[in-house]
């Protein structure tokens, strides 16, 4: 999944795992890159470890450029190549990973490495919405308020006059 922050990456990764009524695994990318050389990677094995223990099921990786950087860039942190040789041989190792799905998420696919990228079947992208889309956002969002919208409030106006902003951007705004 690919896209700007606030599009719904997330959101909809959410929403399959709940309509498939599998376990849902959801880690950020940052969580395994470490201090200490070799624990991300051990991270890695241990999650598809569990997955394939509670399969079927979805491992969701936000924030997937955390670390599967393009490996001309790998030299800038070491164990960044290490989790992504970790990630390539749990995504496509010797070991069939029957019933587990992996689902990455990226503000910037063009850092990812290429071999990460060939191992997901499908590149969706997310982009921000448009007027009528921030309008239905807005009009969705407004019954989950914790207090009531004024009736002087045009959400139609707002939505004219916040291109540029994700949804989750919007219902912030919002909110505050």
């Amino acid at each position: 999944l690919v896209g700007p922050p606030g599009t719904g990456k997330t959101l909809l990764a959410r929403a399959v795992a709940g309509e498939a009524a599998v376990p849902f695994f959801s880690i950020s990318g940052s969580e395994f890159v470490e201090m200490f050389v070799g624990v991300g990677a051990a991270r890695v094995r241990d999650l598809f470890l569990q997955a394939k223990q509670k399969a079927p099921c979805i491992i969701f990786i936000d924030e997937l450029d955390a670390i599967a950087l393009d490996r001309r860039h790998q030299d800038l942190r070491g164990d960044v190549s290490e989790v992504v040789n970790a990630l390539l041989t749990e995504m496509d190792g010797i070991e069939d990973r029957i019933g587990v799905c992996t689902v990455g998420a990226t503000n910037r696919i063009d850092s990812l490495d290429y071999s990460i990228r060939s191992r997901f079947e499908e590149e969706i992208e997310f982009k921000l919405p448009s007027s009528e889309e921030r309008l239905l956002i807005l009009n969705l969002y407004a019954k989950t308020f914790p207090q009531q919208i004024s009736s002087s409030v045009s959400f139609e106006q707002i939505a004219r006059e916040t291109n540029g902003l994700s949804g989750r951007d919007m219902v912030e705004k919002i909110l505050k």
